[in-house]
């Protein structure tokens, strides 16, 4: 399966996460290297981007929970 490539639960360094995280941080890295924006704007938009994906994290995490508790069994 190719989300094991991406995704591994043994590996917390190689989680989708991680993945998804340093490839918004080489594109905004790229973007300063070429003048497209500066250092400051990096800033910003870098922690902007990291409170999304968390908050995408954090949302996936509940949905899950909530139909782990309708789906289990006693």
């Amino acid at each position: 399966m190719i989300m094991s490539r991406f995704y591994d639960k043994s590996v917390p360094t190689r989680n989708l996460v991680t993945t998804i995280t340093g490839i918004l941080t080489l594109i905004l890295t790229i973007l300063v290297s070429f003048g497209v924006i500066d250092t400051e704007q990096q800033g910003q938009l870098q922690e902007h981007a990291f409170d999304i994906i968390d908050g995408i994290v954090l949302v996936y995490g509940a949905v899950s929970s909530i139909i782990l508790m309708f789906k289990a069994k006693d």
